[in-house]
């Protein structure tokens, strides 16, 4: 680790932990989530990963592992493109990406190609770029180390970003009337499509920053690398902090508003799937709605405990991705939360067929629900209803107590 006492270093260390930790659960947590939470999560791990670059640059980190030098500057280039794949698949409702979307990541491959001269460097040839790196702060702009001329990277990174930011603006414009004006307007759309704005807003500023700052490295003028990187670190604790008290944007958009003339006929379902298109039509929603609804009425599979996403598709033969888009589109929530309410209006119904099941515990009506824990039980019941389960179901407090 590197030897440095100064608040920078830790503060670069907990934004970088702190981006990694978010990026790994959006990602990692549920395997089938959609696709959009997924690139949101690999836009944080690139963002993280270049903070922690950044703040190892200070320090003698590199002066003792030389080959870790640029080794994360392909993500600078790829963080643009999937910010603009985030944004385009939340408003489009997509769950997968188009075959050409590859080729936004053409600009990362041709930069790391050029950095070729310095990887096939041997340990203390790299040791030597460092060190003079570390004798002048200016030459991590200048990168003089690849095939491209001096400043030409941090450059086309720039013209990247703004490129693409403003084509986020670009596809949120198109997209306002149908999300802000649709026939059901929904609060969560509302609130999606602010978030969605807010984070290109700050994307948008972060690049006229690192142009100002480009600008300002070649004049010698000014060194505005500070304001860098509390701008990304920054970015990171935003979007935390947002995820924190908004988690609903992460479901996006509520109901079909991708289709102008929604399609009726329910047999082009099979036709939609063999044709792989990257989001779900009206047909299909109605198709799996109907699905879904019936099955769980009828069949009462939610009262299997440690009841997943992946069993519910398997038993209606539709794919876990898709089942999860559907959801979240759907209903607005995840598949907790849809299981979890079917669970609660069971034991609800159980309780008014049964009122000997009144006697049982909190704990009892829970396993008997579905549920894994008493306070799992509780916690549902309190995220539908607002109230405890005792209140909810009018029970008695005494009959309740384990």
């Amino acid at each position: 680790m590197p030897q440095t006492n100064e608040l920078f270093f830790a503060l670069v260390f907990f934004a970088s932990l702190m981006g990694l930790v978010v990026a790994g659960i959006l990602f990692f947590i549920n395997k089938h989530q959609p696709l959009a939470p997924r690139l949101l999560g690999i836009y944080v791990f690139l963002f993280s990963i270049t903070i922690l670059h950044v703040g190892l640059s200070f320090t003698d980190f590199y002066l003792h592992y030389p080959h870790f030098w640029r080794s994360t500057a392909w993500a600078t280039f790829c963080a643009p493109a999937v910010a603009y794949l985030y944004v385009r698949s939340v408003l489009y409702q997509s769950y997968r990406l188009k075959k050409t979307d590859i080729l936004l990541f053409l600009p990362a491959i041709f930069y790391s190609l050029s950095l070729l001269p310095y990887y096939v460097k041997s340990s203390s040839q790299k040791l030597i770029v460092v060190s003079n790196f570390m004798a002048d702060k200016t030459l991590i702009a200048k990168e003089p180390e690849g095939m491209l001329p001096p400043g030409w990277g941090v450059g086309a990174r720039c013209v990247l970003g703004l490129i693409l930011v403003i084509g986020q603006f670009v596809v949120l414009g198109k997209m306002r009337h149908r999300v802000l004006q649709s026939a059901q307007p929904a609060k969560q759309n509302e609130t999606t499509y602010q978030w969605l704005f807010l984070f290109s807003s700050i994307i948008f500023f972060f690049y006229i920053i690192i142009s100002v700052e480009h600008i300002f490295h070649f004049r010698g003028s000014r060194n505005l690398s500070t304001l860098i990187f509390f701008t990304m670190t920054g970015t990171i604790f935003f979007i935390t902090l947002y995820l924190l008290m908004r988690p609903n944007i992460l479901y996006g958009f509520k109901g079909w508003i991708v289709q102008a003339v929604p399609p009726v006929a329910a047999e082009e379902v099979k036709k939609n799937i063999e044709e792989k298109r990257p989001y779900l039509t009206v047909a299909q929603g109605k198709v799996y709605k109907l699905q879904v609804e019936n099955h769980l009425n009828n069949n009462e599979t939610f009262l299997k405990a440690g009841y997943k996403i992946k069993d519910l598709g398997e038993e209606l033969d539709i794919p876990a991705y898709q089942m999860s888009a559907f959801i979240n589109q759907e209903y607005g929530k995840n598949f907790n939360e849809l299981i979890n309410g079917f669970r609660v209006a069971y034991i609800g119904q159980l309780l008014k067929d049964s009122p000997e099941y009144f006697n049982f515990t909190l704990e009892a009506l829970a396993n008997k629900g579905g549920f894994n824990s008493r306070n799992s039980f509780f916690n549902a019941v309190k995220k539908v209803s607002g109230q405890t389960p005792a209140e909810y179901y009018g029970m008695k407090t005494a009959a309740t107590t384990v």
